[in-house]
């Protein structure tokens, strides 16, 4: 019986090896290469190539027992994943700031806690294993290229806000001679709500789920329209207010890169925070 299973179980061992992995690598676009972008010192280079590139590019060097299967299989599945999933150095200049400084951030963590390269790669790749000072001087160079994408967005994001300064303030909204206008309890609500929305981080940076917190923002939008009870100078004022901040949600809920996408949410903020400096809620009798 042993040994009928036996030979049952090598005759499928023998069939499935006929079931061959795809190893044709990805075209590589030397633009969008990281190291031909980024152009890291030499030794930082060595050390994402060695430990890296391999599941992480279009340059894979297959194994031998990449030619056994069920191993190949598993090993196609990770590579697939890995690629598409999660980095693809290859590709490097097709990410946008806020995706780059994301997976910056994921690398470092995962560098710092020994979770990359995987243990079950190191085990057959041994030259691929780092290091303590390899950890330390990888980890300080994604710090230093984080930041600088970092600095990059943010000197974006200056740019633009000055260049909105250098309008004229907020669709002539003004003050009321010297002091702010009076606002009902609801729009001061609706207010704080779409702050807060704006205030909770994005779980991850995808498009869709900016999407989505622009199509929150406009329903918390459409409820301080309809909930406003202020009138006079007090109501053409706060006019002046809502409807750029109408053009500016709506921007948010069809964006259609994260970059973008991270831009416009900071740019609804800081607007948001502008409403203090020409409203306040009604002070309550001493």
């Amino acid at each position: 019986m042993l040994k009928k299973i036996g030979l049952a179980l090598f005759a499928i061992f023998v069939i499935i090896q006929f079931f061959r992995i795809d190893k044709t690598n990805p075209e590589v676009i030397a633009e969008n290469d990281f190291i031909n972008v980024v152009n890291p010192p030499e030794e930082i280079a060595a050390i994402i190539k060695t430990s890296c590139y391999n599941c992480h590019s279009n340059t894979t060097q297959y194994p031998w027992y990449s030619n056994v299967a069920p191993i190949s299989w598993w090993l196609k599945h990770h590579i697939n994943e890995a690629r598409e999933e999660e980095l693809n150095f290859s590709e490097w200049e097709t990410y946008n700031l806020a995706k780059k400084v994301n997976i910056l951030k994921e690398a470092i963590e995962e560098v710092e806690e020994g979770e990359m390269p995987l243990s079950s790669y190191t085990i057959m790749h041994s030259e691929s294993k780092l290091n303590a000072d390899q950890v330390k001087t990888l980890i300080h160079f994604f710090e230093t290229l984080k930041a600088e994408y970092e600095q990059e967005a943010q000197d974006f994001l200056n740019e633009s806000t000055k260049e909105e300064d250098d309008d004229e303030p907020i669709s002539n909204l003004k003050l009321n001679d010297g002091k702010k206008w009076i606002a009902n309890p609801e729009t001061i609500t609706g207010i704080n709500n779409m702050i807060a929305i704006l205030g909770d981080p994005v779980e991850e940076e995808r498009v869709i789920l900016y999407v989505a917190r622009g199509q929150q923002l406009m329903e918390e939008f459409k409820l301080l329209v309809s909930n406003c009870t202020m009138t006079g100078e007090a109501h053409d004022q706060l006019h002046n207010y809502i409807l750029p901040l109408k053009e500016k949600i709506e921007l948010l809920s069809n964006c259609e890169d994260t970059t973008a996408c991270d831009f416009t949410s900071l740019d609804i903020l800081r607007f948001l925070n502008d409403f203090n400096n020409y409203f306040e809620g009604e002070s309550l009798p001493s």
